[in-house]
């Protein structure tokens, strides 16, 4: 496009300001997740790829370990196209089998190991799940009551943690329906074994599905969003122009699950550029988090934002060196300011920068910059991608800056759509002038620099008297007090009034500070009083113990509605 012909999008002056041009979407090689972990093989044979429990794989053993799994899947008869489920933790078989798929040109679905029996059966049979990659306690506790039940189910390798760092082999092979059931590293061809010779993935190209990735089903059933290899490591070079990930030279430390898009996201920029990738089983446990961290300093953390604040809560965490860590991202839930002013305080100024996506665009939307940071917002569009605040009731047009309305997006990393859902699909993305538009459900206004503030989801916005009252500004008012550790608000139908909610919130204090709780109480409503509009004023206040959390950190607010 000529330069007199460039829309007046209002992100470009920030862009300007930083020396960056938000026109130019760093080149994305024609490479696989396979094609990257085996070119590092051969230019970084000996640099630690993976880290597990303290222990290490290089780049040249991963690679072999990918041949060696695709082996193993080529002989129980999987082709490119073939759906892998992997329904496991943070683990090194995770990383394995990925890549080995991606060698055969097969589609991974992450299978959360927080579901139950019912829910893996529905993914199973909406994914076409052909071979199922699990652990020993979930084969016992979850798969043996859902196996039977998968339809295009033909095997079910079951691994235990320590399998690819030399643990114990306990072998055994058995049928479970028309499936058969082998344990994972005795039927993996052993180092200098043959191989079976693999069917040509050499076809496989950047467009096709790499990835199905479901939704968390907070508005139906789950979607399986097809997310293709452009997708993927599209957004990872569109972020990257603000993470900064330097060849052969990054250790990442990521407490995401690697079944959340945002564990996935992180995992492949690490193997796109040869990175050292530290595997956290259980990042709720900040101790061993910790410690691996004192073994090898990361340069690159992600988390989320109630990790961040038990983290900052640790003393080992305070006491480590963050000279050589330059970057450390949030994702996946709103960090409040005074949150990100106390993790600052530990880990240096101009270090912090946040996230804001979701599964369908791969996931990154916008960013806030580290060196260019606004309080509160979610930043502004990565390179090459667009933004527009709309209204929420007609889906197009375009909002005033400081308006609020629901965000869309369009770009490179916007799946094609979601899997056998026509109607979802057509819901989601629409056209409008020539471009194909996300719509994300969420509730947000766009300043003039372009900087976006996620106001609400749209299903989490409130309706008092009329007015609209959005959870996320409360939240971070309430959050600001020194003796809140968490806090959420959500909505109750106020019987009295149709069509209005009660306001409600939810604290979790931090240790120490609800002994008297009639006073803190007292206090509390004091200070909503004193900050917030007479509406948005909660009309219910409940302490609790502690704010419930999804399995990626999430606050539940399902389960407080509840």
């Amino acid at each position: 496009m000529e330069p007199n012909m460039t829309p007046d999008y209002p992100w470009l002056k920030t862009y300007k300001a930083m020396g960056l041009d938000w026109h130019r979407v760093p080149e994305v090689p024609n490479k696989t997740l396979s094609d990257y972990v085996r070119s590092h093989g051969e230019e970084f044979p000996e640099r630690e790829a993976l880290v597990f429990l303290g222990r290490s794989i290089v780049y040249r053993d991963l690679d072999q370990l990918a041949d060696r799994m695709a082996g193993l899947l080529t002989s129980l008869g999987c082709r490119k196209g073939d759906v892998l489920g992997l329904h496991l933790p943070n683990t090194p078989q995770y990383v394995v089998a990925f890549i080995a798929a991606a060698r055969l040109g097969m589609v991974c679905t992450s299978v959360s190991p927080l579901m139950t029996p019912p829910e893996v059966i529905h993914q199973g049979n909406d994914a076409r799940i052909t071979v199922l990659l699990t652990l020993q306690p979930l084969w016992e506790q979850v798969v043996t009551h859902a196996a039977r039940k998968m339809r295009s189910l033909r095997a079910v390798l079951v691994s235990n943690p320590a399998d690819m760092m030399g643990g114990e082999i306990t072998p055994f092979e058995e049928m479970c329906g028309d499936a058969k059931v082998l344990s994972l590293v005795d039927h993996l061809p052993g180092a200098g074994e043959p191989i079976p010779e693999a069917p040509s993935a050499s076809h496989t190209g950047m467009d096709d599905v790499l990835y199905l990735q479901y939704t968390g089903g907070t508005t139906g059933a789950p979607k399986g969003a097809r997310l293709t290899s452009r997708n993927l490591f599209t957004n990872n070079v569109q972020a990257d122009v603000f993470y900064g990930y330097r060849l052969g030279q990054e250790i990442v430390a990521s407490a995401f699950p690697l079944f959340h898009i945002g564990g996935a996201a992180v995992l492949f920029n690490s193997l796109r550029t040869a990175a050292t990738f530290m595997l956290i089983p259980d990042p709720r446990n900040i101790d061993h988090f910790v410690s691996e961290m004192q073994l090898r300093m990361p340069t690159i953390i992600a988390a989320v934002p109630a990790l961040y604040q038990m983290l900052c809560q640790h003393e080992g965490f305070r006491a480590l060196d963050f000279t050589d860590m330059h970057t450390a991202v949030s994702g996946a839930a709103p960090f409040a300011r005074e949150e990100v002013a106390r993790l600052a305080e530990i880990i240096g100024a101009d270090k912090f920068c946040e996230v804001y996506g979701m599964t369908e665009t791969s996931p990154v939307q916008t960013l806030n910059p580290a060196k260019r940071f606004k309080p509160g917002s979610v930043g502004v569009p990565v390179p090459g991608t667009q933004v527009r605040i709309v209204d929420a009731e007609d889906g197009v047009t375009q909002m005033p800056p400081g308006e609020p309305g629901e965000v869309i997006v369009a770009g490179p990393q916007v799946m094609p759509g979601y899997l056998a859902m026509p109607e979802a699909t057509a819901e989601a993305l629409r056209e409008h002038d020539g471009l194909v538009w996300m719509h994300t459900g969420d509730i947000g206004v766009m300043d003039e620099d372009g900087y976006v503030t996620i106001c609400d989801r749209s299903k989490d916005m409130l309706i008092v008297g009329g007015f609209k009252v959005f959870s996320v500004e409360l939240e971070n008012k309430v959050q600001a007090l020194p003796w809140v550790a968490m806090c959420a608000v959500v909505g109750r139908a106020d019987e009295k009034r149709p069509g209005n909610d009660i306001v409600q919130l939810y604290v979790q204090g931090m240790p120490g500070q609800l002994q008297d709780e009639a006073a803190r109480r007292e206090e509390l409503e004091a200070y909503c009083r004193s900050q917030m509009s007479p509406y948005k004023v909660p009309r219910e206040i409940f302490f609790v113990e502690a704010i419930p959390l999804t399995s990626v950190g999430k606050i539940d607010k399902k389960a407080l509605r509840k």
